[in-house]
């Protein structure tokens, strides 16, 4: 891991950047397959999710901003101290080996230079991490898992239509929910957090199959990390300790 946090903060950019344009790239590139056997495709990039909520704007930033909270006081008062629990009775540790030293040395970065500190980790943390995080896992990867879901389905339930096609889409939503989620939890390599993530990982799902739109699951994971991010900044003024 880079010394420089600055240096970290830019190769997670560069990273993410990656990331979103594989995951639109291999999206173009499906399109392109599907026009050239003569299905009737867009190039929009609705379908991952980058499109207006249902219920606009403003109240799809307003749902995500209160689930964003209610995940975080889940996280704070109930998941996170009984994972912990749960880990140190098994004899597991705790230590947060990959966060830990990022949150360190971003509380350092801010005590000796706030002015361009602050406004970068709250860029990268809070908005274009997220913004990718979720394009990647919710709009690329659950959307497909679930899209995928729903024509399994279709086909094997063929025309009946009512309760078994509701059913199909319950077991089609908790399926692709269930492992985007878990794949989630596990890709940021912290054991300590991994229940935390992994269920705000499904209920950032809920949220985008709910309203058919990114922006929400935005605001609930900005809102999230928002928090962290805020605990940094005041352990960089020596109000708190570094949260480790």
């Amino acid at each position: 891991m880079p010394s420089d946090p600055s240096q970290l903060l830019l190769n997670v950019v560069s990273l993410d950047l990656l990331l979103a344009m594989l995951t639109m790239g291999f999206f173009w590139v499906g399109v392109s397959v599907m026009r050239g056997l003569g299905r009737q495709v867009s190039y929009s990039l609705a379908p991952l999710g980058i499109r207006k909520p249902e219920s606009g704007y403003s109240s799809g930033i307003l749902l995500g901003f209160l689930v964003g909270l209610g995940a975080l006081a889940a996280s704070l008062l109930v998941i996170g101290p009984l994972s912990f629990y749960v880990l140190e009775w098994f004899g597991y540790s705790t230590e947060r080996s990959v966060q830990g030293p990022l949150l360190e040395g971003l509380s350092g970065w801010i005590g000796e230079n706030p002015g361009v500190a602050i406004p970068m980790t709250i860029a990268v943390v809070v908005f274009f991490g997220p913004a990718v995080e979720e394009l990647v896992f919710r709009g690329a990867f659950f959307g497909g898992l679930y899209r995928l879901g729903l024509f399994v389905s279709r086909k094997l339930g063929g025309k009946d239509q009512g309760e078994r096609k509701e059913t199909g889409e319950r077991v089609s939503f908790a399926l692709s929910a269930l492992f985007s989620s878990a794949v989630f939890a596990l890709a940021h390599g912290e054991a300590a957090v991994v229940p935390v993530l992994f269920v705000l990982a499904f209920v950032l799902c809920a949220l985008y199959r709910r309203t058919g739109s990114l922006l929400p699951c935005l605001a609930t994971h900005a809102t999230f990390n928002a928090f962290a991010v805020l605990l940094v900044i005041l352990s960089g003024f020596g109000v708190l300790p570094t949260p480790v």
